[in-house]
This record gives structure tokens, sequence and C-alpha cells, in this order.
């Protein structure tokens, strides 16, 4: 089935043919992970399911009195991807993206990426889990006319010159940009600036939020190459809004006219798109229909409660019109 698999463009996917299993943000949850894994690979081998799609938020605990295994769940895709190739799909969420760019992640008190920093840094696995996270693809349509993404339709995207740029979307671009601006600018006086802004010194924050050991350490301009490279305003504008929409708790009813915009631009040059799939938001019970076009899939931590989680199983290569036809695929791990 692997030859179904094309990458179309950087970070927009195609699939054609074969039975997906589609696992939404576990959150560094292994009980989690492990059951949906296990399940998985007993799947495959009575020939129910070809392909593992994971959308992205694999990573950080919310929970912080339970333990975060979010590097051993990396490894073990890893694992699964030398095993089974192609047949584990891996899609970025925005709790991926800081360890890319090399910003802090916070919601409330909590600071998100310290700990998984501190963990990349000790396991001396840094390297291989950095070059996944950027080979991400943060789309995958399907001949079935169903659409996979981490969050849901962004206001940007309805543009189809911005959808083509997420499309094709390069984080090289910004990390080049912001090393010309550090090989013609005084790095030193750029990371007092820095510290100024944050008003915390830099080494402590390099220290801190990237577990480096401090200046003599390779990476050690690596929170500051970050800030620069998201700097760039099609960061902001483009990026962030793909990875972290609030969709509809964001833009209300309008939210359907962003829905339609984003499945038309997917559409392009394939199969005509029709339904939406994506966890990202917590909700009542392990799925919800938004804009009658949007599937909501919460497969653990944005379950309520969590045992309500669902995984979806669906043929890639069989027509769907709406979201209904995609119901009786939804499937239990806590039973």
């Amino acid at each position: 089935m692997n030859f179904m698999l094309t990458k179309h463009f950087p970070r927009l996917w195609s699939l054609e043919a074969g039975l997906a299993m589609v696992v939404t943000d576990l959150h560094g949850d292994w009980d989690a992970y492990r059951r949906y894994r296990d399940r998985f690979v007993a799947l495959r081998a009575k020939g129910q399911a070809d392909w593992l799609v994971l959308t992205g938020d694999l990573i950080h605990r919310e929970k912080l009195n339970e333990p975060d295994r979010s590097l051993e769940i990396v490894m073990d895709v890893l694992a699964l991807q030398a095993s089974y190739g192609p047949a584990v799909i891996y899609l970025c969420g925005n709790h991926e993206l800081p360890h890319i760019y090399g910003f802090n992640l916070t919601k409330g008190e909590q600071s998100y990426t310290p700990a998984f920093e501190a963990a990349l840094t000790n396991s001396q696995q840094r390297a291989k889990v950095i070059a996944l996270f950027d080979s991400l693809p943060f789309y995958l349509r399907t001949r079935a006319g169903v659409v996979l993404t981490h969050a849901g339709a962004a206001a940007p995207l309805a543009h189809p010159q911005n959808a083509v740029k997420i499309f094709n979307w390069s984080h090289r671009r910004l990390f080049e940009r912001a090393d010309q601006m550090m090989a013609t600018e005084d790095v030193a006086a750029l990371r007092t600036g820095y510290a100024k802004l944050n008003q915390m010194p830099y080494e402590a924050m390099a220290q801190y939020y990237l577990a480096v050991s401090g200046p003599d350490d390779p990476r050690y301009n690596d929170l500051l190459r970050g800030f620069l490279a998201t700097s760039d305003p099609a960061f902001e504008q483009l990026l962030w809004p793909a990875l972290f929409t609030r969709c509809e708790q964001e833009y209300s009813s309008d939210y359907a006219i962003f829905l339609e915009a984003l499945l038309q631009e997917v559409s392009q040059n394939f199969y005509s798109q029709r339904v939406l799939v994506a966890g990202h938001m917590t909700i009542k019970g392990g799925y919800q229909i938004v804009a009658r076009r949007h599937l909501r899939l919460a497969s653990a931590h944005h379950a309520t409660p969590r045992e309500a989680g669902r995984y979806l199983l669906f043929d890639v290569g069989q027509a769907v019109q709406r979201v209904e036809d995609l119901l009786p695929g939804l499937e239990s791990v806590y039973q």
C-alpha cells in the first residue's frame, strides 16, 4: 500500500488506498499510546488496518501529577516507522512546533517545553527527534474526501496564496533568514536585547527553556536563533493559525466559511475533500461534529472523560460524502 502515499507538497500528503486508523492528541500518556499502538499492530496483522495516522500533540503531559513519557512515545513512533515504514504517519501539532523553533509554550502558569527539552538533552536523541519534527506534514488528504490535520481550519488559509505557502512551508527558510541576521549583527548585543525584552538573563533562559549547559554549549544561541526565525511575519500570520486555531471558539459562526475554504484548497488537483477530521480541543465524549463538515476526534487527553476517547477507522479509498458516514468507524480501546 505504501505506493499509494504521495508527498505532493512538503506539508500536504495524499493517501489513496487502504484502511486508516486515526488517533489524536495523546500528550505524553503512555497508557493511551500503548493501547492505540497495540490495537494498530493487531488490526494490521489481521489485514484490518494499513495506516496509523497520529494527528500531532503526542508530547507534553498536562497532568503534572502523572508521569510524562513524551520522549518514550516519540522514540517508539520512530521504532514503529522503522518497522512499518510510511504506514505510520505523524502529523505536526502545535506542541511539536516549539521544539522545532526553540520557543517556550505555556498555558496559564504551566510551561510545557522545558521538561521535554531536558529529556532530549539527557537522552542524546535530540538530533533524531528534531529531524522527525522538522519533517512532519500538516495535512493528509485522502481519496475518500477526508482531510486530516491537527487543529482545524484557520482563516488565513481561505486565501489560495496562503494555502500554497503553508502546503510548501519550509522551517529551514526561516532559520536561514535568522542565520543571515546573526551573521551581520552583533550577536552579544542581540542576546542582551532579547534578555531585556524578557526581563531575564539570557543564559538563565537558555538553560531553563532549552536545557543548554552554558555559553560554551554549541546550542547556546539557539534560543535567540529561534526568536529571530519566529519573528518572520509568515510565522505569526500563517503557521501559528494553522496549528493553533481554536476553530469555532475563535471564529464563531464564521468557522463554517473557513472550513469550506480549506476543504476547497486541499482539493486542488486531487479528489474533492468534503470532511475535515482534527482533534486539538477538549470535548465531552470522544467526538463532536462541528460546522457540519468537521469531525473533532478526541482519543485520550481531550476526551471527557478520558475513557470516552475514540479512534477512527475508515477506508481512504471509498468516498465519504458527509461526517455522519464516518461515525460507524469510531472505536474504543478502553472497553
